[in-house]
């Protein structure tokens, strides 16, 4: 039962951060073209438009698949993070990664607390020997 209420929670703070990146996301995307769609957008994030909408004004709740996938197709720093995983010279360091992708160490950390909510990525404590 504890487990269900913490999963509960949890899919819950990923539906919010979710909301709050296409949110605004779609606010920057209608900034450069006022003529984007909530439908253009839909179809950029892989969801039916209907979905999107009932998700974005919180009448809809998500499911975990749907979250992995909106995640992946999403161009936030998360993405570009995953990208910098897979070179041969990266180093898990914050600051290291921030001046890679040219953000804020904080922006860094915020895409690896979005990776981590997301399921898209684990952290796990190193052991010192």
């Amino acid at each position: 039962m504890a487990e269900h209420r913490l999963q509960h929670r949890c899919r819950s703070s990923a539906e919010q951060r979710l909301r709050t990146i296409l949110d605004l996301e779609l606010r920057r995307r209608r900034r450069i073209n006022p003529r984007y769609s909530l439908r253009a957008f839909a179809r950029s994030v892989g969801v039916e438009h209907s979905t999107l909408s009932q998700f974005l004004r919180g009448k809809r709740a998500i499911t975990w698949r749907s979250i992995h996938l909106i995640a992946k197709r999403m161009r936030w720093n998360g993405q570009a993070l995953l990208a910098l995983c897979n070179r041969p010279d990266y180093s898990f360091d914050s600051i290291f990664i921030s001046r890679e992708l040219g953000v804020s160490v904080d922006e860094v950390n915020i895409a690896l607390t979005d990776l981590c909510l997301f399921g898209l990525m684990e952290l796990k404590p190193s052991r010192l020997t």
